[in-house]
């Protein structure tokens, strides 16, 4: 028998957000509209082009960050899935789509759950909201735990990792498509600070999260109790084609459009023009994790 939210949901939990979770939820309050279907409803960078280096057009770009960070997870139809930070529920949707497996989802915005839960009315899958530092899920209760891009955000990444670790089942596996920055933020020059923290505070990213490199960032798993973390680094496949697309003007337009004139030729080009510096000056990366919990 398929397991609802209701099944794995303490009883005794009361939803709490912090502060910063909250201005996420506003954050993404601002650049949801109901009245459109941006990317399919896909919230992500997008893998833009394949291995081998070729393009990857829109909107397949947004399909394939999914398909490829799952594509040896090995979940089967009987596996109990959660996406956590899982927006508007499109990537619950191809994960369901492709493996036909038991999937539930929980986001800390707002508008993406309401979105979220009338893009899957049809489907059964179900969407809930919540902090990812504090899950609202019994010990042991997923076969697998699925993040994209949600990282950065979390207050702090290392609580969501532990958090992970208690609501999988042993053996069970975590799969993360991740923003990391890849020094330590003191080792980076005032120009480079001054971009960091311009682009991290315009994406409402937790400051505790880029505070160190890439060293830092997978032992956390390990310090965390995963074993097998494998990590695998593709920002060249991912962050030059979404700056390209994004600071078209006519991307911008649209953007305008649906999300307000502010998010379309302010606040959206901010993100995007400093994630084009950052990643050109080699200050951040985009990473996909598989972490197991020991049996």
């Amino acid at each position: 028998m398929r397991e609802s939210c209701k099944d794995n949901i303490q009883d005794h939990y009361i939803m709490s957000l912090t502060g910063h979770e909250e201005n996420v939820s506003k954050f993404y309050s601002r650049v949801v509209d109901g009245n459109h279907d941006w990317n399919e409803g896909f919230l992500t960078f997008g893998l833009w082009k394949t291995k081998s280096g070729e393009p990857i057009p829109r909107p397949l770009c947004y399909r394939q960050l999914y398909d490829e960070l799952l594509e040896n997870s090995g979940i089967l139809p009987h596996h109990n899935v959660l996406e956590v930070a899982c927006g508007q529920g499109s990537g619950m949707k191809r994960i369901n789509a492709n493996f036909g497996c038991i999937i539930q989802g929980i986001d800390v915005s707002e508008a993406n759950v309401k979105l979220g839960k009338r893009r899957l009315r049809d489907t059964g899958i179900e969407i809930i909201r919540g902090s990812a530092t504090k899950m609202p899920y019994n010990d042991n209760a997923f076969d697998y735990i699925v993040c994209v891009e949600g990282g950065p955000h979390f207050n702090t990444r290392e609580d969501f990792f532990k958090e992970a670790f208690r609501v999988l089942k042993p053996g069970g596996k975590l799969f993360m498509a991740d923003v990391v920055t890849t020094k330590s933020v003191n080792e980076l020059n005032f120009v480079n600070k001054f971009i960091l923290k311009v682009g991290t505070r315009s994406w409402v990213v937790a400051p505790e999260n880029i505070t160190f490199g890439l060293d830092v960032y997978e032992q956390q798993f390990k310090n965390c109790g995963f074993i097998n973390t494998n990590f695998t680094y593709i920002g060249h496949r991912v962050y030059p084609g979404y700056c390209a697309f994004n600071c078209k003007l006519s991307t911008m337009r649209q953007q305008a459009r649906i999300r307000g004139v502010f998010e379309g030729y302010i606040g959206g080009p901010v993100i995007d023009i400093s994630v084009k510096l950052l990643f050109s000056k080699k200050i951040i990366e985009y990473v996909f994790v598989e972490a197991v919990k020991p049996l």
